[in-house]
């Protein structure tokens, strides 16, 4: 155990270095003055004796150098020294430090504050035991591609019974649930889910029970719910009693049986109550294979690959369409990683982001990388002075290595400050909505990323400065002056590639942000086939009941209780500033809309595949004048048609050219369903403009939409309202008019139709937006390093440049030369930004809306502006050295 004893004995030489110095010096001082007083006593003199004892004592500095060596800890000490002396070094050139810390910052901050979001995202997880092994499954279609559709109930029972590649499954479906037996009624998100559904999730209830297998089945008389904590401390004021007790909700009683911890708010992401999945509708409905609506959740036994799941339900899927030929044809399932379904579509955008940063990040390295070379020139002088004194030119590597990590770790500090800030106003001001359980901070994993960020900026902007100082000429630095104009053709390459690396990057960066900025704009620029500006949009929950008793029992529907759509529709007309308004079935743009099949009179009976589909809204006749669609031909809905069951239609134009191309299609058919079913035909009563209903800038299927008289019985209706002022003042009041009709009326979901419009093409605009800053930022780092190479060249230069204009050169020849060659730096960057871009810049063809990726008009706008920048950064250094004064040039050292 000596090493042992030898560290400790180390560590407290290190802890008392004071005290053991003075003790050294004490004890040398000792043996010298013996030495002395034993020559003295052989008859020399005093000073003679205290020679004599020097002599033969020898060099006291290599014996405390030897002492030390044996209670000290060289490295960590002389690394220490080097940090003190680099500490000084850049004290005494503050705006030198200032500047290359700040540039560090920048880019490290910026790089640490999207890892921040890439590492909440994606590394983290999902916050669920084995998050690898949870898969959705979604049924599919083949038409003319393959369609994702949702599942059917006696489906998603098949694939339970004869699967074995899963542990367990179960279905689920997010729905909203009016909570009116309360005082103020409520919209809340929900969840209808089948049993084992928390348990896949590892979630368990803190206090009651979660849904068992009796509460989820058909028939059950006494519907139970789970809770959210949230929500129970929100509305319930965390009152351990609710268990047990009855909550209306949707004109149903449930009885509460159990509330689930903080932070769990379903694969919805939203939902604050869950309720078993047999009750979300009839028997007969669940029963119906047809009908499909819902994702199922399934997670793989140990060991078993998605792959081999995938194979398994494809064969269940061949059976189930062999025995169920009308419901099941060209039908399959997906098997698909819950991961990438929560926080897939969010992976692009962010890997585009870190790239943006990591180049911003090497463009401030190259300009750190020139500061401190330009640094190391001024200082030949200093370091030929520290090698002839002794100092090895590894020792010299060493202590210029020290000074840039001290420079990166300074800057890598701020820069965690930066990002997070920046994280937190990120969050903030993103359009796009981050999962609840994403939440971006600063951990250890952060912080170890920004430490190995820093370390590794260190070293790379220290390495070369470094090794171009140890590899000077003794002799040359101590004879040459500080200001002579001779520099090294290697140095000069050197910055020069540096200049050339950051216009590339630069060029490359523009380029992205200019092609996500011309997307915006087309984007932007496509019609929705509506009028968004001035029009309120607002979604009611109607009261179909009189509120039940507090008991499972059936309650008596009192028909007083009871509020239409319509009498809504009344009384919302009569406010100040309506010009017209409209109930609807649901809202374009947000998600609603059911899918039928559908067959036109006349045409010849289609296979699965290119079998016409079609996208049912209920609307009342104002509809079409509220929200500005345009009326191609024939009329809206009649008052005597809304009354009644009148078999009228209007269509969009894409069913018409589908069918009825060159021909006036007012007085033609359709029905649901086949040709030969039971259901009534409708007319065509009126044709519009094909709207992005359902989309933008897209509908997500090119299937037609239809318009029916809209019908009272709904219990959710959608309400628009066109102003003759800013609608967003009228969100108030008719929240109050709703009230008057019926307090029980819940209204959310308010906004105008131009906010609606851009959230749905707000994500290409925050893409956009952040490129583009982070290439401003790219664009001036880049113009900044290039305009300090340029005044560092004239600087060196001086003397040259003097007895050019001695010798006759004029300002302008002077000027000349040096935006030469700056500029020839330039385009040599802007060739390789170029090359890189056209290799990179395909990566964002997922997020670009009818651009190409190599769009020549961008590419002629940023290398235009890329190179006007630069052109300014050149003229500024070639100005100043037009006014150079050869007499005063000639003289200078």
């Amino acid at each position: 155990m000596g090493w042992l004893h030898g560290i400790r004995l180390r560590l407290r030489g290190f802890l008392r270095r004071r005290q053991l110095e003075r003790d050294l010096e004490d004890e040398l001082q000792f043996h010298l003055e013996m030495r002395a007083l034993r020559n003295r006593e052989a008859g020399l003199s005093a000073e003679e004796a205290m020679d004599a004892a020097r002599r033969r004592f020898g060099n006291p500095v290599w014996w405390k150098e030897s002492i030390r060596d044996m209670w000290s800890l060289g490295l960590l000490e002389s690394v220490l020294q080097d940090l003190r002396y680099a500490s000084r070094s850049l004290l005494k050139t503050p705006g030198f430090a200032a500047a290359a810390i700040l540039v560090l910052a920048l880019g490290i901050g910026s790089a640490t504050g999207i890892f921040s979001l890439l590492n909440a995202v994606i590394l983290r997880g999902l916050p669920f035991p084995s998050p690898e092994r949870l898969v959705l499954l979604w049924g599919n279609v083949q038409r003319q591609k393959i369609e994702r559709r949702g599942n059917s109930y006696p489906d998603y029972l098949d694939w339970k019974a004869q699967s074995t590649s899963f542990e367990g499954m179960a279905a689920y479906s997010d729905d909203s649930f009016n909570l009116t037996s309360v005082a103020e009624p409520e919209r809340l998100a929900g969840e209808w889910v089948s049993a084992g559904y928390f348990d896949l999730l590892g979630v368990a209830p803190i206090a009651g029970r979660a849904i068992a297998p009796g509460d989820d089945v058909s028939g059950n008389s006494n519907t139970v719910v789970l809770i959210g904590e949230g929500l129970w401390r929100r509305r319930f004021g965390s009152d351990p009693a609710i268990l047990g007790k009855h909550l209306q909700m949707n004109g149903r009683l449930f009885t509460v049986i159990g509330i689930l911890p903080a932070g769990f708010r379903g694969l919805s992401d939203g939902a604050e109550v869950w309720a078993p999945f047999v009750a979300s509708a009839s028997a007969a409905d669940l029963a119906e294979r047809g009908s499909r609506e819902f994702p199922a959740v399934a997670k793989l036994k140990r060991g078993v690959p998605v792959r081999q799941a995938q194979a398994e339900l494809d064969a269940i899927s061949k059976r189930l369409e062999q025995a169920y030929p009308e419901t099941n044809a060209k039908r399959g399932v997906e098997v698909a990683q819950l991961t990438d379904e929560l926080v897939g579509e969010l992976r692009t955008p962010l890997y585009v982001l870190l790239g943006a940063v990591g180049f911003v990040l090497l463009i401030a390295c190259a300009n750190v990388a020139n500061l401190l070379l330009a640094r190391s020139e001024a200082r030949r002088q200093e370091i030929a002075i520290r090698m002839a004194l002794g100092a090895g030119r590894g020792r010299i590597f060493r202590q210029l290595v020290t000074e840039s990590m001290l420079l990166s770790l300074i800057g890598s500090a701020l820069g965690l400050l930066l990002a997070v800030w920046s994280v937190q106003l990120l969050s903030k001001a993103s359009p796009i909505t981050l999962p609840t359980f994403v939440k971006p901070s600063t951990d250890w994993t952060v912080a170890a990323f920004a430490a190995g960020v820093s370390i590794l900026v260190g070293v790379f902007v220290g390495l070369m400065p470094a090794y171009q100082a140890g590899r000077q000429g003794l002799y040359e630095a101590l004879k040459e002056s500080g200001a002579r104009s001779g520099d090294g053709l290697a140095r000069r390459r050197f910055r020069g590639a540096l200049v050339i690396a950051e216009v590339a990057l630069a060029l490359t960066l523009l380029v992205g942000a200019g092609l996500l900025m011309r997307s915006f704009q087309r984007l932007s620029a496509v019609h929705p086939g509506f009028d968004p500006n001035d029009v309120l949009t607002l979604t009611a929950a109607l009261p179909r009941s009189a509120p039940p008793p507090q008991s499972p029992a059936v309650a008596t529907a009192d028909p007083s209780a009871v509020v239409t759509g319509r009498q809504l529709l009344e009384r919302l007309r009569a406010l100040p500033a309506v010009v017209s308004a409209s109930v609807a079935s649901d809202i374009p743009l947000g998600a609603g809309g059911s899918a039928i099949f559908y067959s036109a009179e006349g045409q010849s009976i289609t296979d699965a595949q290119t079998r016409p589909r079609a996208y049912v809204h209920r609307i009342t006749p104002e509809f079409f004048a509220t929200v500005g669609a345009q009326m191609l031909s024939g009329r809206t809905f009649s008052e005597t048609e809304m009354e009644g069951r009148a078999n009228v239609v209007v269509v969009t134009d894409n069913l018409t050219k589908r069918f009825w191309q060159g021909q006036d299609p007012i007085g033609k058919r359709i029905k649901a369903g086949d040709s030969a079913s039971k259901n009534p035909w409708w007319t065509i009563i009126g044709v519009v403009r094909e709207m992005k209903y359902r989309g933008l800038p897209e509908n997500p299927t090119a299937d037609p939409d239809v318009f029916l008289p809209f019908s009272d019985r709904q219990r959710e209706v959608a309400i628009l309202i066109r102003s003759s002022q800013d609608p967003s003042g009228l969100a108030a009041a008719a929240r109050a008019a709703a009230r008057e009709v019926a307090p029980s009326i819940t209204i959310y979901e308010i906004a105008t139709m131009s906010e609606r419009v851009g959230r749905a093409i707000e994500r290409a605009r925050f893409a956009g937006w952040m490129m583009t800053i982070f290439a401003g930022l790219a664009l001036t780092l880049a113009s900044v390093g290039l305009y300090g190479v340029m005044a560092y060249t004239v600087r060196r230069q001086t003397r040259e440049i003097g007895v050019r204009i001695a010798l006759g050169a004029s300002a302008g020849d002077v000027v000349g030369m040096v935006i030469r060659k700056g500029m020839a730096l330039v385009s040599v960057g802007m060739v390789v930004g170029l090359a890189a871009s056209l290799a990179l810049t395909r990566l964002l063809h997922t997020l670009l809306f009818e651009v190409s990726a190599v769009d020549p008009l961008t590419y002629l706008g940023v290398v235009t502006a890329l190179g006007a920048v630069a052109l300014i950064a050149c003229y500024a250094p070639a100005r100043r050295a037009a006014r150079i004064d050869p007499v005063t040039s000639l003289r200078y050292e």
